[in-house]
């Protein structure tokens, strides 16, 4: 997800008209928090051995959300597929309504319009690096060690939720490993959280059965799509100080500063 954030601008930013009036939704995927996935080496880029099991297990859980978003009565659904670059997902594979939005670079005029999304969900998103959580890390694993915004540790759910409440959008929803929903909580207390596993050992998990966490996140993105109206954004007040704090080289600290988050981010990214 080491493009996640420059694109998640973009995309916070496209809304395509709509004559309903329901909840427009966006749902943030990645794979390590999936039910079931727990090894790096196996399941999580093409060409492993498990990928294509770990696929299925991805759009199994993403359909479950999308599900839950039509019951809710849901304008627009739109998926950002926020693992490996951007290319984990088929659009064949995907339930209507919702829409895929994949690859990098995408042109930027794509994305631009002037409404906004309701609501922000994430799908199999992992805890921040440092937590006691699966396959927990920040942006890239290898060199990353933590990631503060004003002196808040956040991972890349918090960085969403940051960019999203500068756009008045809150995060409503997550599912993921156990360490992930903690996080989301400590973040945005009203978040309706779906635990589809938890760490019980250095490198072993415990995870519901696929039939089970479907069911789950289908209830939970109901409920919070039906809620939508009653939660708010996560908004850091300016100036805001972007943090980055690298394992490799070790003790190297890198600062973006902003009169806004978006500001601070666009420093990271070596926007003008």
């Amino acid at each position: 997800m080491s493009s996640m954030i420059r694109l998640l601008v973009l995309v916070l930013l496209y809304a395509s008209a709509c004559l309903a009036q329901g909840p427009k939704i966006l749902i943030v995927t990645d794979m390590e928090g999936l039910g079931g996935v727990n090894d790096r080496e196996e399941q999580l880029l093409p060409g492993q051995r498990r990928y294509e099991e770990t696929r299925r297990i991805l759009t199994g859980e993403v359909n479950a959300a999308v599900q839950g978003a039509k019951d809710a009565g849901a304008s627009l659904i739109v998926i950002w597929d926020g693992h490996d670059g951007s290319r984990s997902l088929a659009v064949d594979e995907i339930l209507e309504p919702a829409r895929l939005i994949q690859g990098k670079p995408t042109p930027a005029n794509y994305y631009m319009g002037p409404k906004m999304y309701d609501g922000i969900i994430f799908i199999g998103q992992h805890a921040m690096a440092g937590a006691h959580g699966v396959l927990a890390h920040s942006q890239s694993s290898a060199t990353i060690k933590q990631i503060t915004l004003n002196g808040k540790p956040v991972g890349e759910m918090g960085q969403v939720a940051a960019i999203g409440g500068y756009f008045d959008i809150p995060v409503i929803m997550l599912a993921g490993d156990e360490a992930a929903c903690q996080e989301m909580l400590a973040l945005q207390p009203k978040a309706v959280t779906v635990a589809v596993k938890k760490l019980v050992g250095k490198n072993s998990t415990d995870s519901l059965p696929h039939a089970q966490a479907k069911r789950m996140i289908t209830d939970a993105v109901r409920r919070a799509v039906q809620q939508v109206k009653t939660y708010q954004p996560w908004k850091l007040a300016g100036p805001v100080d972007l943090m980055f704090e690298y394992s490799n080289p070790a003790g190297k600290i890198s600062h973006f500063q902003g009169q806004t988050v978006l500001e601070a981010f666009e420093g990271w990214l070596g926007k003008p």
